[in-house]
């Protein structure tokens, strides 16, 4: 592990410490439970002021990356921040260096290939810049599947953030590195009241339960008794919505929220399969009684929505 600065660069010091630090963590240069320099150590080894290091430690720190031990120094965490995108940023690491490789092979420096790609996609020159996307959710497992379907739709640079984080995620520094912030009709109002204050344009899209469940239900023998589990009353509503819509008539359902124990585990006691929404079919799964099917749903895009974040984003580049 070897650290490196640029001191000719308007980046700032402590910011190129700080992300050396991550991307040395990502490369696995690193490795959890790691003691770092001193920053008196490495401000000497780099030849820079002991408090440009300090700031980039004390970030780190509040971003759950590293720890300080009283007495006993700064370490990498143990229990690092949870990163479903670490597989793909550590492809990414492969492009740049392949990136890196091909210019070279045509006679220019990193500098020039960093000048190139900092215009397209900071600046928006030349090729364009694709629109920066967050998407808001209450729940981890949906915040990952709609960030995949929102970029597969529409091929936006889409961060995913859970709702509970969003006024930190918001904040002065972070704030200008977002076009647009998308929700569910669920949360809309309490994204606006964060995110609106800011100046960050705010869209609902409107998801609905995914075909397949509804046709396995619609296969199901007559008389089956159906119990599905959401993550919330709103979205019990929708469920119940959905399936009236449907026109299913040959089964017993009933909808419940997970959150309602003394609901739930009556139903549970009385239905022959359970449906629960991605959200919380891990937990209903410890629940049931052997036997019990338990099948996973989750709500999905809903097309119309899908056109309307495509729109919108092509209106805007």
């Amino acid at each position: 592990m070897d650290f490196q600065l640029n001191k000719q660069t308007e980046f700032p010091i402590y910011q190129q410490l700080k992300e050396q630090i991550k991307y040395f963590l990502l490369n696995g240069d690193l490795q959890p439970g790691t003691k770092l320099p001193p920053p008196k150590d490495l401000a000497g080894y780099l030849r820079i002021n002991k408090n440009t290091v300090i700031v980039a430690y004390k970030e780190l720190e509040k971003e759950g990356v590293i720890v300080t031990k009283h007495g006993q120094g700064t370490y990498v965490a143990e229990n690092l921040p949870p990163d479903p995108g670490l597989e793909r940023k550590q492809a990414l690491i492969a492009v740049a260096r392949e990136a890196l490789a091909k210019a070279r092979g045509l006679g220019f420096g990193a500098e020039e290939l960093f000048t190139v790609v900092f215009s397209q996609t900071v600046l928006g020159l030349g090729a364009g810049r694709s629109m920066r996307a967050l998407f808001v959710e209450c729940n981890q497992p949906d915040v990952d599947f709609y960030v995949r379907e929102i970029a597969r739709e529409t091929e936006a640079q889409v961060e995913g953030c859970l709702l509970g984080d969003l006024e930190a995620r918001m904040d002065d520094r972070a704030a200008p590195a977002v076009d647009l912030v998308v929700t569910t009709f669920f949360h809309v109002e309490d994204v606006k009241a964060i995110c609106e204050p800011l100046d960050k344009k705010v869209i609902a899209i409107m998801v609905a339960p995914e075909m397949a469940i509804l046709m396995q239900v619609g296969e199901m023998a007559p008389g089956t008794r159906v119990g599905f589990v959401c993550g919330s009353e709103s979205s019990v509503e929708a469920m119940r919505g959905s399936l009236g819509a449907s026109g299913i008539r040959h089964i017993a359902y009933e909808c419940v929220s997970f959150a309602d124990s003394e609901a739930l585990a009556a139903m549970l006691a009385r239905v022959d399969i359970v449906a629960g929404c991605r959200s919380v079919v891990a937990e209903v799964r410890k629940l049931v009684s052997p036997g019990v099917t338990v099948l996973e749903f989750g709500n999905v895009l809903e097309r119309g929505s899908a056109g309307l974040l495509v729109k919108y984003l092509g209106e805007r580049y």
